[in-house]
């Protein structure tokens, strides 16, 4: 039986932090500077071949499949209107063992295969991308860095600035890959529920894939989302707003049996 702390949280969290309800809009960086900032991120974090090795470049990739998330973050891209001022990116890296995603300021979603591999339908990918997305709409990334190590940092960072992005990109206690705070991580569900309504895909697969990852902590020792965990109560919160703001959709979604795979 769920506790009464579990259904108030299911209840409560998804009105105090909806998609659009972003109530912190001061920002210490152009969308350019974010831009030219997450630019010298890839750049570093693609020429790390051992820790991100991209799809595109396995001679045995499928080149349908890059085309395939492409064009699934692109529509869901296109679906929003809280920030259309940047260009979005959406690219695979090359790990079985990794059943994660992050988004990198400026525009930029990596999405790895072992993610790709473990996600049940069409839905939940949607719906990991489509998180990832509302980081990026809602600055996520660049607050929790500003807020973190202070704007002369994040300008080092912007200008590309070799020790910065070294402290930045650092897998043991870079500032990129900090955790996001719960606020954050609840606005970004709120907005895949959001992202994924407007391109017309069914939210509950962001539901069912928090599910089947909270249900991984007992299971086989995966690197599952470590930038984030997932939670029942996070699954829970989606549900509590799907029932709340779109109801009578909700009555025609069922979970598409469409299995992706690299």
């Amino acid at each position: 039986m769920k506790s009464t702390a579990r259904l108030l949280t299911a209840l409560v969290v998804p009105l105090l932090v909806g998609c659009a309800n972003d109530t912190v809009t001061a920002i210490f960086i152009s969308d350019q500077q974010e831009v030219e900032m997450g630019e010298n991120f890839v750049e570093q974090i693609e020429a790390d071949t051992v820790n991100y090795p991209l799809y595109e470049d396995n001679p045995d990739h499928d080149p349908a499949l890059v085309d395939y998330i492409d064009e699934l973050g692109q529509k869901l891209a296109s679906s929003q209107d809280d920030r259309t001022t940047i260009d979005y990116h959406f690219t695979i890296i090359d790990k079985d063992s990794v059943i994660n995603a992050f988004a990198v300021p400026g525009g930029f979603i990596y999405i790895y295969t072992g993610l790709i591999k473990e996600a049940h339908d069409e839905a939940e990918i949607s719906g990991v991308l489509a998180h990832e997305l509302g980081h990026i709409t809602k600055r996520h990334g660049a607050k929790r860095m500003v807020k973190a190590m202070g704007i002369e940092f994040v300008l080092d960072l912007v200008v590309g600035k070799e020790n910065a992005l070294r402290t930045a990109l650092d897998l043991g206690s870079g500032i990129l890959f900090l955790k996001y705070s719960r606020d954050d991580e609840y606005q970004a569900d709120s907005c895949a529920v959001e992202y994924s309504v407007n391109a017309q895909m069914n939210p509950l697969g962001m539901k069912t894939f928090l599910e089947y990852l909270a249900s991984l902590s007992e299971g086989p020792s995966w690197d599952v989302l470590s930038t984030h965990p997932p939670s029942e109560e996070r699954a829970d919160s989606v549900q509590a707003l799907i029932d709340r703001k779109y109801k009578t959709q909700a009555a025609n979604w069922d979970i598409p049996d469409k299995k992706i795979s690299p």
